[in-house]
């Protein structure tokens, strides 16, 4: 079993809250494990960073070097906290709007190996946008862990987010208290990795926890709305 969150037991914020911590063990084996063949070794960009936790993750699977975006500067400052060790050093964490760091790096004519958007795809409105950056960056693999509308159409489905939850998007402006996002469907982000030249494998969530789903009730979800990880993978390089 994959226990690579444990050491946060240490940590006051995470110490309270075992079922969180074995929450993050069980998405690990969901969102790092499958993937690290492509991420050992490689330079990964981490949008929407949290507290650099997968950033840290990211690194500790063997990436040379993690460069990890945040909005929210308190959040970022909780990644001191974190034990250090051989592979802390390579991460990076930069606090800045996920479409304004991801603008910056296209002028740049930057290279990443591996992008991950972990949690973060369905609290845009602009996914195309964001994939459509991401993909001018020439990864070989794009991880999204997202949810998604259960639904055979192309669709996006707009709700309205509080932005004081750092769980959520930020403000776009002053005084706002909501912002718009969009959730949008599988087939809607398979039709968007298509048209940017990407193929879309998606993880066989049950296959990989088998009967252990305890913290996880949002992958396996009845009803109109579920969680799901998929791999983009560049159509010249089929799985």
């Amino acid at each position: 079993m994959t226990e690579f969150f444990n050491f946060l037991r240490e940590i006051p914020r995470y110490s309270e809250t075992a079922n969180g911590i074995k929450r993050l063990n069980q998405r690990y084996k969901l969102i790092v494990e499958p993937f690290l063949p492509q991420i050992n070794g490689s330079r990964v960009l981490d949008l929407a960073c949290h507290d650099g936790r997968w950033s840290y993750a990211l690194a500790a699977a063997g990436a040379r070097e993690v460069v990890g975006v945040e909005a929210r500067k308190e959040l970022l400052d909780r990644f001191e906290s974190f034990p250090d060790n051989h592979f802390k050093a390579r991460v990076n964490l930069i606090c800045d709007d996920l479409f304004s760091d991801l603008e910056a790096r296209n002028t740049r004519g930057e290279r990443f190996d591996v992008i991950a958007l972990y949690g973060i795809f369905y609290h845009v409105m602009d996914h195309f946008r964001v994939l459509s950056l991401v993909s001018n960056l020439r990864p070989s693999l794009i991880i999204i862990d997202s949810e998604f509308i259960v639904t055979d159409n192309a669709m996006i489905q707009v709700l309205k987010e509080e932005v004081s939850n750092p769980l959520n998007a930020i403000s776009k402006g002053p005084n706002q208290t909501h912002t718009i996002v969009g959730v949008p469907s599988k087939r809607a982000t398979e039709f968007m990795a298509d048209a940017l030249n990407y193929n879309t494998f998606w993880v066989d969530h049950a296959l990989l926890l088998r009967g252990d789903r305890g913290g996880m009730h949002d992958y396996f979800r009845d009803g109109r709305k579920i969680r799901h990880t998929c791999g983009l993978f560049p159509q010249d390089n089929r799985l």
